[in-house]
C-alpha cells in the first residue's frame, strides 16, 4: 500500500496535530472560571505552560534547539507542578514559600508524586503502564530536556551543528518530547473541565508516531547521518555508560517496533482498518 507523504501528514494534522491545538486552545479558556481547581496558582501555572508550549513550537519551526529544549523543561515543571499543588496540600504550602530550600517541591519528588495520579487524570491513556513505567517515562525525558537546558556537553554539541539535515533531525526528535507534553497538558486541562467535545483517539496517536519515527528513522538514512562524529566533542570514552544507556533505551524501542511489525503481521486486516480510517 503506497501512501504519499501529503496524505499522512494531512491525516496527523487532521487526527492529533488540530485536536489537539484546538482541545487546548478551549480548554485553557475555560479554567478562569473552573471550580474544580482548590488554587488559582494551578490555573496560572497550566495557562503558563501553554503559552511556554506554543514558543517551543516557535523555536523549533526557527531551529534555535537548545532554546526549544529550555522551554520544553519549563512547560514540563509547570504542569508537574500546577497539578500537585492540587492534589497535595503539603506541596502547596511549600510552594507559597520563597527560598531555594526545597523538599516536597523539588522536581524528582513532584515527578514521583505526580506518576501516581496519572490514572486519576486520565485513566484511559495511562492505566496500561505501570508505576514503574511511569516514573521512569517522566524522569528519562526531564533528565533529556535537563541535558539540553544546563550548561552541558550535549548544549556545547548542539551549537557545533551546522548540517541544516542534522538540524533538522534533532528538530524532529525534539518534537517528539513536544507532542508528549502537549498531549499530558491536554488531559491535565480535561481533567478539570470534564470537556467532551474535545478528544484524542488512542489509536490515532499510535498511528501517529509510527508515523513520525518512520519518518525521522527515513531521514537518517536518505540523509547519510553518521553521528559518531560527534563522540570527541561528547567525550564518549569518559562518558561511555551514559551512551550505553541511551543504547538500550534505542534497543528496547527497536523491539516494540517488531512486537507492532510481528502484531500488524498476524492481524493485517484489523491494522488496515484502523489505517484506512487514519487516512479519510
Amino acid at each position: 500500500m503506497q501512501i504519499s507523504h501529503k496524505t499522512i501528514n494531512n491525516a496527523i494534522n487532521r487526527k492529533f496535530i488540530r485536536p489537539l491545538k484546538d482541545g487546548c486552545i478551549y480548554n485553557v479558556s475555560k479554567l478562569e472560571n473552573e471550580r474544580r481547581t482548590k488554587h488559582h496558582e494551578t490555573i496560572s501555572l497550566l495557562k503558563q505552560a501553554h503559552k511556554t508550549l506554543i514558543n517551543v513550537d516557535y523555536n523549533l519551526k526557527s531551529y534555535n534547539l537548545v532554546d526549544a529544549n529550555t522551554l520544553l523543561r519549563s512547560s514540563f515543571e509547570y504542569i508537574m507542578m500546577a497539578m500537585m499543588i492540587q492534589f497535595d496540600e503539603n506541596v502547596y504550602n511549600e510552594f507559597t514559600t520563597l527560598g531555594i530550600e526545597r523538599d516536597r517541591t523539588r522536581v524528582c519528588e513532584i515527578i514521583d508524586k505526580f506518576r501516581t495520579h496519572m490514572n486519576e487524570i486520565c485513566e484511559l491513556a495511562f492505566k496500561d503502564i505501570n508505576r514503574k513505567e511511569k516514573l521512569s517515562m517522566l524522569t528519562e525525558l526531564y533528565d533529556k530536556m535537563c541535558n539540553f537546558t544546563h550548561s552541558t556537553l550535549i548544549v556545547s554539541t548542539v551549537i557545533e551543528i551546522n548540517s541544516q539535515k542534522e538540524k533538522e533531525i534533532f528538530q524532529l526528535l525534539i518534537y517528539q518530547n513536544y507532542h508528549f507534553l502537549k498531549m499530558l497538558l491536554f488531559v491535565c486541562l480535561k481533567y478539570f473541565t470534564n470537556d467532551n467535545k474535545h478528544y484524542l483517539e488512542l489509536g490515532n496517536v499510535g498511528i501517529t508516531y509510527l508515523f513520525l519515527l518512520a519518518n525521522i528513522s527515513n531521514k537518517i538514512q536518505e540523509y547519510k547521518i553518521d553521528f559518531s562524529k560527534y563522540n570527541d566533542l561528547l567525550y564518549y570514552d569518559k562518558n561511555v555508560k551514559y551512551f550505553e544507556k541511551d543504547k538500550k533505551e534505542t534497543e528496547k524501542l527497536n523491539v516494540e517496533i517488531n512486537e507492532f511489525k510481528e502484531e500488524v503481521q498476524n492481524n493485517p486486516e484489523k491494522f488496515y482498518e484502523e489505517l484506512t480510517n487514519f487516512l479519510k
